[in-house]
């Protein structure tokens, strides 16, 4: 029997006369081909050529969230971030290529699960400054790995709350707390004036840090007291913003963000407080015991909102 390659067919010839028979070559799955690419991506020394297969890879499965909804099995190997909100509207799926000199740069998808649009947004690399006053829009964003989306109805205005981090230098890293909408043609806005800080309203909430250090920045349920605040409006039993506070390592190394590391047991956080994210400064994070577990109550703790009101 000879066998014959030939413009991706099998063809087999026998002895007992001419016989063809055209066998198809294994179909590889799509979620495959899309790890090979990525995998490749990152192990490819050239900075050049891994972006390249990167594109590659990022144009495929853009056009595979066409085709399939972002929580098909086919997405969950290939290592990438992947966060659904909690009203299941949007999907953001995120990655990053780290280049030889250490900087970052980022990519993402946006899916919108209702309507089935799916919006590539452009490659972004680490901004030399993430300004906390700045609104991106037209396909930029500022870049950075996403890990939680918060969904609160009672902001003003329909926001999503975005936690991420951005890996900025071998000396520095940043997380953030930014707002994302949709604009009246369905594109993405990132930034809104609904974060209350020390400084005034901001359109996101930027702590950059030494990039050796562990900066906590977390979304959880805690209870806490006010104080300056009507009494009504005291008590908060709510899922709050939890942030480590920053501190240079000594005075002298004030404003040199490379030398900031959390103080240790001293945290601030932003609330949900007429309507807007707000500042709370000095709180001690009290997460609730598990069920069957009550502990005893404890004198609440009163904590200053920043700004006073």
């Amino acid at each position: 029997m000879k066998t014959i390659l030939s413009a991706g067919l099998i063809l087999l010839f026998t002895c007992s006369g001419l016989r063809l028979k055209a066998v198809q070559p294994l179909q590889e799955p799509a979620g495959n081909g899309l790890r090979a690419l990525i995998d490749s991506a990152r192990k490819e020394k050239s900075d050049s050529l891994r972006l390249e297969i990167n594109s590659v890879f990022f144009d495929k499965l853009t056009a595979g969230l066409r085709e399939s909804p972002a929580s098909d099995k086919m997405f969950d190997s290939l290592g990438i971030g992947i966060i659904t909100s909690p009203d299941a509207k949007i999907t953001l799926v995120n990655w990053n290529l780290q280049q030889n000199n250490g900087t970052n740069i980022y990519f993402l998808i946006i899916r919108n699960n209702i309507t089935n649009r799916v919006i590539p947004m452009k490659p972004m690399p680490a901004l030399q400054e993430i300004s906390e006053d700045s609104i991106f829009r037209d396909g930029n964003w500022p870049g950075g790995l996403y890990y939680r989306i918060i969904c609160r109805k009672e902001l003003t205005g329909s926001f999503y709350t975005l936690l991420g981090w951005d890996g900025f230098s071998r000396t520095t890293s940043r997380k953030t707390i930014d707002a994302l909408s949709f604009d009246q043609d369905g594109f993405p806005v990132f930034g809104a004036s609904i974060f209350r800080t020390k400084d005034g309203l901001k359109n996101r909430v930027v702590s950059e840090y030494a990039s050796q250090a562990s900066f906590t920045q977390s979304y959880d349920r805690q209870k806490v007291t006010l104080s300056n605040v009507r009494k009504s409006q005291r008590k908060i039993n709510d899922d709050i913003i939890v942030l480590d506070r920053l501190v240079p390592m000594n005075e002298s190394l004030t404003g040199q963000r490379w030398a900031y590391v959390p103080a240790g047991n001293i945290y601030d956080g932003y609330i949900i407080f007429d309507r807007f994210w707000t500042f709370v400064e000095d709180i001690a994070p009290r997460n609730p015991a598990p069920t069957g577990k009550e502990k005893k109550p404890r004198k609440p703790v009163s904590y200053d909102l920043f700004p006073p009101q």
